[in-house]
């Protein structure tokens, strides 16, 4: 397991969902399971709007997509982010 900051790693996962209520319930989420995540502008290689993301690491993301789903939040993508490139994962 890498133990660099999140920002640091060189691949983690994007979970952009649908609105900023979206992303403070998936903050309340993560942290009442106590899953290290990072809260992130959404990155303009994703999307022109503004808006907010959860960044988690790669070997979380089982996890944190069924904590996601399990606790009615709706993913709208998910990225892989490798050395600052962005790569749509497929459901």
């Amino acid at each position: 397991m890498d133990h660099l900051p999140l920002e640091k790693q060189e691949r983690t996962l994007v979970f952009v969902l649908y609105s900023i209520h979206n992303v403070m319930k998936a903050e309340k989420v993560l942290r009442s399971q106590e899953v290290l995540f990072d809260t992130i502008p959404v990155p303009k290689e994703i999307s022109a709007d503004c808006g907010m993301a959860i960044l988690v690491a790669c070997d979380n993301r089982k996890r944190v997509r069924k904590m996601l789903e399990n606790s009615g939040i709706d993913i709208k993508g998910i990225y892989l982010r490798t050395c600052g490139r962005y790569e749509k994962e497929n459901d």
